[in-house]
């Protein structure tokens, strides 16, 4: 694969073929498999599919599921780069029990680069049925004894770990004609259980990690700078690269996420949402492999189809994606507060106020907010029940302001809150060149206000919906939702965060896309956590979420015709087809059928996810791997 773009040299435009990166260069031959059917290329005209009796996946144990012998074979074909899919923690378990490495598990479970870094954790471990956490510690005689058993079965059965194209092509290959089910997990930043799935065989892309600053690239209607990515970097990954090459590019912004993968292809927002668009606006070229084996590129003029369900319909059932080719800035300054906004109803916080008066000042905020898209900003918020009192914070990010700009900007927030009665001292504004300096800022101010969470504690189910900016504006609207917002926070004590952002067309400047249309009339992507919600067995969690979709359910009656996006949602979210896809979810469907008439990628509410299910005892309510008896199959009314 080859792209072109251009330098410019004494005046002319001078095209020059660009070519992959070297990860890239290492494919699957026809001459390669000529004697293996197992790993042979698919055909998507004439799609074979193996045969089954029960209309499901081949899972470990079966007699369909390969042998020792066979596996050993695909193994030798990637050059030994398979790993069995074993959760870190089993080492805290009887019959795997050692003490000093559960307590070095232990000891780093909550760091970001233990999920990361891992074959098969995720971080909202509710996912997978909570099937084998590190929530034991070795003063415990003969490990666990007083916790379920961890179940290895809850996961994937091998890992590959990728390190070139021909891998991901030996995986989907082998996969396919083999009927496993195959997943794909990048970061493991996952809070829909895509990257998860027991009894798979998985594509671990977290090391396929590049960089590079194409000064002019030129393709479509696009002429300018870009950088090429690779799928496994990360966002702070990306900072760093993207100030070493003294530009701007729009990244996610938790460090963990990946920005090559499914973070733009579900949307991906971050702290340019306002001024430059969501993350698939940025995209101007993309390298996968596709479910029939082939490694391919999709652009404005390339498997035209494709590029565009890429950007915005979705991650997890497309293909893999190695690597994108995205806009890049001129690097501004960026204003961030360096300490928040904060007040609460109790001793959390030196700025203490009366119930009254903190629903007073979040009314303020929210009237506001709009502003904040106007100038091309982001404002980052939460409401925290802790029980006895309720605390709000907000943190800002502006690009292209100074610190003046910034202060002048807010200083009208500031004047309302203090006629309020939330006297405040205005929170320091700081401005930085560095792309990775200003989201560095923000992020650690987002730490002071936080409730001490690490993050893989982010083991919390929530729910999302994408506000039009009609009902921060209108007067009716505006009451209607914020009602809504304090019955779900005071009544439900649930916790509210919120982004204050508008990624429009005009933001984006690279339309048609497959982004939910909802999402360009937004001004408030604003989500519901349940905290508490992975404590307990399966049978309270889905009491729990019956009592936690009532309360949301409210949010969606004051935003009829609103989605959410589906980066940050439910994944048992109703009409799922409508909140995450609006109008385009008849054409995503068509093209899924199209380059993937197997079904080969999935994931739950992903574009054609009809045609399979994960079929557990427990209840709808509750999506879990972590079932002795669990089966990925075809339902049994599914009719293609």
């Amino acid at each position: 694969m080859f792209f072109r773009y251009a330098l410019w040299i004494f005046g002319f435009s001078v095209l020059v073929r660009c070519v992959n990166f070297p990860y890239e260069n290492i494919t699957l031959s026809d001459a390669d498999v000529a004697t293996d059917p197992s790993i042979a290329f698919g055909s998507l005209s004439n799609p074979s599919i193996p045969p089954t009796s029960t209309g499901c996946k081949v899972f470990p144990g079966d007699k369909q599921w390969p042998n020792y012998s066979q596996w050993a074979k695909f193994n030798n074909s990637l050059g030994e780069v398979l790993i069995k899919g074993v959760p870190p923690a089993t080492v805290c378990y009887t019959g795997a029990y050692d003490a000093s490495q559960c307590a070095a598990v232990t000891a780093q479970y909550f760091d970001g680069a233990s999920i990361t870094d891992d074959p098969v954790r995720i971080e909202n471990e509710w996912l997978d049925g909570d099937s084998c956490p590190a929530q034991v510690y070795n003063n415990v005689p003969g490990g666990n004894t007083t916790n379920p058993a961890c179940n290895v079965a809850a996961y994937p059965a091998y890992v590959v770990n990728v390190t070139t194209v021909k891998h991901i092509q030996l995986a989907v290959n082998f996969a396919r004609n083999s009927g496993i089910r195959l997943i794909v997990k990048n970061t493991g930043h996952d809070l829909r259980g895509q990257s998860t799935g027991a009894g798979s065989l998985s594509l671990w892309t977290h090391y396929l990690k590049d960089f590079e600053y194409l000064p002019y690239f030129s393709i479509g209607n696009y002429s300018g700078k870009a950088v090429r990515v690779a799928v496994g970097m990360q966002s702070s990954d990306l900072a760093a690269a993207a100030t070493k090459s003294n530009v701007t590019i729009v990244i996610p912004g938790g460090p963990t996420v990946g920005g090559g993968g499914g973070w733009f292809m579900g949307g991906g927002h971050g702290f340019h949402t306002s001024k430059l668009g969501l993350g698939a606006d940025q995209i101007l070229s993309l390298e996968l492999v596709t479910a029939d084996g082939r490694f391919i590129t999709a652009d404005p003029s390339t498997n035209t189809d494709l590029f565009w369900a890429l950007r915005g319909g979705g991650g997890s059932t497309w293909g893999a994606v190695t690597s994108v080719i995205v806009k890049a800035y001129d690097i501004t300054n960026a204003a961030a507060i360096s300490h928040p906004i904060v007040f609460s109803t109790g001793n959390s916080t030196s700025t203490i106020v009366s119930n009254e008066i903190f629903w007073a000042g979040i009314r303020t905020y929210f009237q506001w907010a709009p502003q904040i898209c106007d100038v091309g900003g982001v404002g980052f918020n939460y409401i925290y029940n802790l029980g006895n009192e309720l605390e709000f914070t907000v943190i800002f990010f502006m690009p292209g302001m100074t610190v003046a700009q910034a202060d002048a900007f807010a200083n009208p927030l500031y004047l309302a809150l203090q006629k309020n009665g939330i006297n405040l001292t205005n929170p320091n504004v700081v401005t930085r060149r560095s792309v990775s300096a200003a989201v560095s800022s923000l992020v650690n101010t987002a730490a002071i206000a936080y409730p001490s969470r690490g993050a893989g504690e982010m083991n919390v189910r929530l729910a999302s919906r994408l506000f039009p900016r009609e009902n921060l504006e209108n007067p009716r609207l505006f009451n209607a939702t914020l009602e809504a917002i304090h019955t779900a926070v005071v009544m439900g004590g649930y916790t509210l965060h919120s982004a204050n952002h508008c990624p429009t067309l005009a933001a984006a400047g690279y339309p048609d896309n497959a982004v939910v249309p909802a999402y360009r009339e937004t001004a408030m992507h604003a989500q519901l956590w349940d905290d508490g919600y992975a404590i307990g067995p399966v049978e309270l969690q889905a009491q729990r979420h019956k009592r936690f979709a009532r309360y949301f359910q409210i949010w969606r009656n004051v935003s009829p015709g609103a989605g959410a996006y589906m980066g940050e949602a439910d994944p048992a979210e109703p009409n799922w087809q409508v909140a995450f896809y609006g109008e385009n979810y008849p054409r995503l469907l068509s093209i899924k059928n199209k380059w993937d008439p197997w079904g080969l990628f999935w994931a739950k509410t992903a574009a054609g996810s009809e045609g399979w299910e994960v079929r557990t005892p427990f209840p709808q309510e509750v999506p879990t791997q972590n079932a002795s008896d669990l089966r990925f199959c075809q339902p049994l009314n599914f009719a293609p």
